[in-house]
């Protein structure tokens, strides 16, 4: 009894002495109250380190790390102690007991396929936590160019109304000498008040974009997201281009699966070697024995693995599971490099898109707006032809922005189709 209350007691010391030596919990709203955020970069910084779905990825992953250090191990030895009670009471004879400590031994090769094991789980994890993190910036630079798309509206919104605020003063010169209809006022004023109604929209929206960046980055509500930089025109060479089909070897969610395959290959061979018998050598005093020599005794037990059906049954499960993960594995490559080609042709098509009306159709429709208030304050135009053009041009600027925005909503699908978080990874991976 003795023994065991040690037991205890020793397990009392270690768990005081790990919750004294365990480092702190992070605490996310502490780390997370940032004051200000001026720059996208600074932004997915701080969404990456301060997203909980992410935190509770990275938590798994040292999760299996620390259950790494267990694998691979002996099973602890066993202590068991057998007495005879009627013995103490006999003063003639001495006292009776069975002492006898016994150490399991699995097949060789079992503990090193456990560590392997082990090890594929840790690696499985890693890139499911990577993975969360390309998801993550992701999210975060579609959220990012949707505010900006919606900012970048509401200033070309505020610069056609300064716009019709001119027109409907020309319009009303124009009626009161003569030269105008009072219906091209009400027109000019009724545009305008159109414009007033998106604007107000588009107010609203950027509090629901705002919003969304602080759930993503998990910031806390005091926490301010102030992006005033416009959407930026990525480019890409064909040599980056013809490079990221090769890069997806190194796509995580690749790297995920042959992970889970290389366990499952392990586990196989673990199964294997169920069929082989494990030992348990023994080491026993008994007291019992009138004999001195006969007391300490020295033994070797082992399983007998009859039943194999089990076992076979067991490997038959194991072998399919892999075909299944080889199959997952050829389907995701296929689907990643459609994905990326795709991705591709969505980015050159928005490209020269917003090229196109960079060149001609925005400078186009600026000259006609001109030609069209010149031609109406002359008398030369009517106010329809007036409004059509500058109808025409808001068009166009509202096309070449979300040009822009598609643009850059496909480079964040083809950063997360390759794997990457930053750009910059791309050129690590062809090093």
């Amino acid at each position: 009894m003795r023994f065991f209350f040690f037991l205890r007691q020793g397990r009392v010391v270690l768990c005081l002495l790990g919750l004294y030596l365990m480092p702190p919990a992070v605490n996310a709203a502490d780390d997370c109250q940032t004051a200000l955020i001026e720059s996208l970069d600074t932004l997915l910084q701080q969404a990456l380190a301060c997203n909980g779905a992410q935190r509770a990825l990275e938590a798994r992953w040292r999760s299996e790390l620390y259950d790494r250090g267990s694998a691979g191990r002996l099973n602890d030895p066993r202590l068991m102690l057998t007495i005879a009670p009627q013995s103490f009471a006999d003063n003639q004879s001495g006292d009776g007991y069975i002492i006898e400590l016994s150490q399991p031994l699995p097949w060789f090769g079992v503990l090193s396929l456990r560590q392997k094991i082990a090890q594929d789980r840790v690696d499985a994890r890693a890139a499911q936590s990577q993975q969360g993190r390309v998801n993550l910036a992701k999210q975060i630079r579609l959220a990012y160019a949707q505010q900006q798309y919606h900012r970048q509206l509401l200033a070309i919104n505020q610069r056609h109304q300064q716009l019709w605020r001119t027109f409907i003063e020309v319009a009303r010169t124009q009626f009161a000498v003569g030269a105008g209809t009072k219906s091209a006022v009400l027109k000019a004023m009724h545009a305008r008040h159109s414009l007033q109604q998106e604007a107000l929209e588009l107010k609203a929206m950027l509090i629901r974009d705002l919003s969304e960046l602080k759930r993503l980055g998990n910031f806390g509500a005091a926490s301010r997201v102030e992006l005033d930089s416009p959407i930026p025109l990525m480019k890409l060479s064909e040599e980056k281009m013809s490079q990221l089909l090769l890069s997806l070897n190194q796509q995580s969610l690749i790297q995920q699966q042959q992970a889970r395959l290389r366990q499952t290959e392990h586990e196989l061979s673990l199964a294997e070697k169920d069929r082989y018998p494990s030992f348990n050598v023994i080491a026993r005093y008994n007291s019992l024995w009138n004999q001195d020599a006969k007391r300490w005794q020295l033994g070797v037990g082992l399983n007998m693995p009859f039943d194999l059906d089990k076992r076979q049954s067991r490997e038959d499960s194991l072998r399919a599971e892999q075909q299944a993960l080889r199959e997952d594995l050829q389907q995701l490559r296929i689907t990643l490099r459609e994905m990326l080609t795709q991705a591709l042709s969505f980015w050159r098509q928005a490209q020269q898109v917003h090229g196109l009306y960079l060149r001609e159709i925005l400078p186009l429709a600026r000259e006609t707006l001109d030609a069209a208030l010149v031609e109406y304050q002359s008398g030369q135009g009517d106010f329809l032809s007036l409004l059509n053009a500058e109808s025409q041009l808001l068009s166009s600027e509202r096309k070449a922005l979300k040009a822009l925005r598609d643009q850059y909503a496909q480079y964040a699908q083809l950063l997360a189709v390759t794997g990457v978080v930053f750009e910059q990874e791309w050129d690590r991976h062809h090093e």
